[in-house]
């Protein structure tokens, strides 16, 4: 999840579309220890790629199978490779981080998602103020990549 980014992350973000609302609605996790919403993130192990770090770590905290129970896009939506002060960062650090779609499909990927407990389908707005309309936090750090590069629509 998105709590892996630290100092100086090398890795990619799912930003995983809703089945049906597509852009719409967003998939996060519950991170329990934080008390906050996240999006599953990654970070790139020696010889993988962002997008194959990206399938590994969506396939181990969904239990799903890429390519039959969803599609990482081919091409990244986003890569950013610079120095960022994100919110809990005392000075700018180093972040290399690819944005991947990710699109679930068939019957089995929507048991796997509806059984998850921690995962939740947030509007693009509740992201974007950083909070749900429960009160329940998101993740200030992806709020704040999320809304800098502009990589979800408020008004989608």
């Amino acid at each position: 999840m998105l709590s892996t980014i630290t100092e100086s992350f090398f890795g990619s973000i799912a930003l995983v579309r809703h089945p049906e609302e597509d852009e719409k609605r967003w998939l996060t996790l519950w991170n329990e220890r934080r008390g906050q919403h996240e999006m599953i993130a990654a970070s790139r192990l020696e010889q993988e790629s962002f997008r194959e770090c990206l399938d590994r770590e969506i396939a181990w905290q969904l239990d799903l199978r890429r390519g039959k129970d969803y599609i990482i896009s081919s091409m990244a939506r986003l890569h950013v490779e610079q120095e960022l002060e994100l919110p809990g960062d005392s000075v700018p650090q180093p972040y290399i981080i690819e944005f991947f779609v990710t699109d679930p499909y068939g019957k089995k990927a929507a048991a796997a998602l509806e059984e998850q407990a921690d995962a939740r389908w947030l509007k693009a707005t509740e992201i974007l103020d950083g909070k749900t309309e429960t009160g329940e936090p998101v993740d200030p750090r992806l709020v704040y990549l999320l809304d800098r590069f502009e990589l979800i629509s408020r008004h989608a």
